[in-house]
């Protein structure tokens, strides 16, 4: 309580000290008007220019001297910052992990799509990105838009809660990092021009000690505090010219002790994940009429874990750990053309075709007894490679696109926006999903939207194809899951204050879970639906050119779900807050730079105690405009916080479920950066 009452009062300090503060400003993002931020360019909500006042979607949009002034360097980081978002990723960032939108929690944070220069990241396996892809870097970020609601009328499926879209650019730096947990960090970038040609790349490693968590709980009862040390690299490359644009990424990431399958065994837990994408856009016709450009990209992805599932001396392992993995390969390959043509000035009438096949060409099961026969014990961990062994069925799944849309300017103060996409699946049902957007503009600082949307979760490879491998048996008679949306906007900008107050209402059907069947044992099926009604409001305040505070709440005034039959299945309401803030304040004085940034949340069913304070705050002096050095504190107070579990780790003496995960105390970084 106490942290809490010194938090609210340092926020209600700095937000009041614009008043009586004012030196020179060196920075882009506060050199902006507040009326300027809403005129702010974004592609995101329809792939077409417009600006964020006038966007079809809800967006959200982060500038690149934003993100790194908060001190924000991946992109989990980022999400509670968003209005709406919360984020309850913790050491895992895996499928016990969740992104809380808008009330609504699902693993793998498969109901958010996430793009990379506009490619998708989202695997068809789990049709999330935590599974194969963690610890993403932001430092070479250009910005990042985010639509805060449905997108599958434009995106297809996953964009169901939310798209966001993460743009990134090679930048001649170089900065080096260390600080609390031995964390050792190196950023380093180039880019050069060759005649028309532009190629850069970008470089990023990071490893520390991990923090150390202690009491923890344990299922096997053998220890009582753990570590999650990281060790990550990550590598960008870019080529271009005028009209074609390269890009990959490869991204390295392995992560030792803590929990792994929601056991711990230090020592022995290992996960080590590998993903490359690489792709390619070409712009064929540019000019103020027409456009037309095509994209392809390629994906390639690997897990490797082992952690021990029962302890030695448990039947029938007494004389040995049972040890338990997985090797998984996924690969895809997805391309899209695009084209607009604005008929007159007031009609544009946008038009895309889409292209994918996914696939798990290997997935097997890994131990040191033998899954398939009477668990007799085998000399050494052994990868069972066999057809009839196989995690998952390898079925490849193909996805054939196509959408309209039409962006209609009935006069000076309103428009209305169409779109209709149909996704043809190989695999599932087909889907059709439209949206419907009307934008009036009372005067130049005052807008009204009605936005109604649908989107779709279609159910992912593992979903159907899981195999009895000892792992969860697939359906292949399941339905996407689907969400209806409706939104009210209004935007209002004072010379000073910005406001924008948004109300939702979502309704969901065909929630995915596991269901008891015939046998005695549990399937997966269509098995819930969630109905939420809630408020966004958000607002910029900005005393002079040198201070700006940001402060965004969110309340659900109603959030239910329906089980119906399920068995495994959380109810949203039970592993989310009922209001979440998030906030940052700016401060700019001569070459310092001062920033504080956190969230709130309430209680949370699942987590013990009450609401949650984490205060984060980062200081840079720029010595010239080639060299800074940074200060970066998470997590201030040293919150000793717990984040909720999608499903629970087990049990404790009382026969309660233990459903969180500890979370990562205050970490302390200094940094130089060096501009080429």
């Amino acid at each position: 309580m106490q942290n809490m009452k010194s938090s609210s009062l340092f926020i209600f300090l700095l937000f009041l000290s614009g008043n009586i503060l004012a030196e020179e400003n060196n920075n882009d993002y506060l050199d902006l008007t507040l009326a300027q931020l809403m005129r702010t360019k974004i592609s995101i909500a329809t792939k077409t220019d417009e600006t964020l006042q006038n966007s079809s979607s809800t967006v959200t949009v982060f500038q690149q001297n934003q993100i790194r002034e908060m001190g924000i360097e991946t992109w989990t980081e980022l999400l509670s910052q968003v209005p709406g978002f919360y984020s309850m990723m913790n050491a895992v960032e895996g499928n016990q992990s969740h992104v809380i939108i808008r009330g609504h929690a699902q693993k793998y944070a498969n109901t958010l799509l996430v793009l990379l220069n506009g490619y998708r990241l989202n695997d068809d396996y789990t049709g999330g990105i935590n599974y194969l892809i963690r610890y993403m870097d932001l430092n070479d970020v250009d910005r990042i838009e985010i639509i805060r609601g449905p997108g599958s009328a434009i995106y297809g499926s996953n964009a169901y809660s939310g798209v966001i879209n993460i743009i990134t650019s090679s930048q001649k730096q170089l900065k080096l990092s260390y600080g609390e947990l031995n964390t050792i960090k190196l950023s380093a970038g180039f880019n050069k021009q060759f005649k028309s040609w532009s190629a850069g790349g970008n470089l990023s490693f990071q490893q520390d000690d991990g923090d150390t968590f202690s009491p923890v709980f344990d299922r096997s009862n053998l220890q009582n505090s753990t570590t999650d040390p990281r060790h990550v690299i990550q590598l960008r490359a870019y080529l271009s010219n005028n009209n074609t644009k390269f890009f990959s990424q490869y991204l390295s990431s392995i992560r030792r002790n803590y929990y792994l399958f929601r056991r711990l065994r230090d020592n022995v837990s290992k996960i080590k994940l590998t993903h490359f994408i690489t792709g390619i856009k070409h712009q064929f016709i540019d000019n103020d009429k027409y456009n037309l450009s095509a994209m392809v990209s390629y994906q390639y992805a690997t897990r490797g874990s082992l952690t021990a599932l029962t302890p030695q001396g448990e039947p029938p392992f007494e004389n040995a750990d049972f040890l338990f993995g997985e090797n998984f390969d996924y690969r895809s390959i997805n391309s899209n053309i695009d084209s607009h043509y604005q008929i007159n000035t007031h009609l544009l009438l946008s038009a895309g075709l889409a292209y994918s096949e996914s696939q798990v060409p290997h997935g097997y099961l890994k131990s040191n007894f033998n899954l398939f026969s009477n668990f007799e014990p085998l000399p050494k961990i052994t990868v069972f490679t066999k057809d009839n062994q196989r995690v998952i069925e390898n079925k490849t799944r193909i996805i054939s696109s196509a959408y309209l849309q039409t962006k209609w300017q009935i006069n000076t103060k309103l428009s209305l926006t169409t779109g209709l996409r149909y996704d043809g699946y190989n695999d599932v049902n087909n889907a059709l999903m439209p949206r419907l957007t009307s934008i009036y503009n009372i005067d130049k600082n005052q807008t009204i939207k009605l936005l109604y949307g649908q989107a779709y979760r279609v159910p992912s490879l593992g979903d159907l194809y899981d195999d009895e491998s000892g792992l969860t048996a697939g359906n292949r008679n399941l339905k996407a899951s689907e969400i209806k949306t409706f939104e009210f906007s209004y935007l209002k900008t004072l010379s000073k204050l910005q406001l924008i107050a948004t109300a939702f209402a979502n309704n969901q059907i065909n929630l995915i879970g596991f269901k008891s069947n015939d046998t005695g044992g549990v399937s997966l099926g269509n098995v819930a639906k969630n109905h939420a009604k809630g408020t966004e409001l958000e607002f910029i305040y900005q005393t002079n050119k040198n201070i700006r505070t940001t402060l965004a709440i969110t309340h659900l005034w109603h959030n239910s779900t329906d089980l119906g039959l399920s068995t495994g299945l959380p109810m949203s309401e039970r592993i989310a807050p009922k209001t979440y803030l998030n906030f940052s304040t700016q401060y700019n004085y001569q070459n310092w730079s001062f920033n504080l940034n956190g969230n709130w949340r309430s209680a949370v069913d699942v987590l013990p105690g009450g609401g949650l304070w984490l205060l984060n705050s980062n200081i840079v002096l720029k010595s010239n405009q080639q060299h800074s050095f940074g200060f970066k504190i998470n997590n201030i107070m040293n919150v000793k916080y717990l984040t909720s579990s999608y499903i629970p780790l087990g049990k404790d003496q009382n026969n309660n479920n233990i459903q969180y995960y500890p979370a990562r105390g205050r970490i302390a970084i200094l940094s130089y950066q060096y501009k080429f």
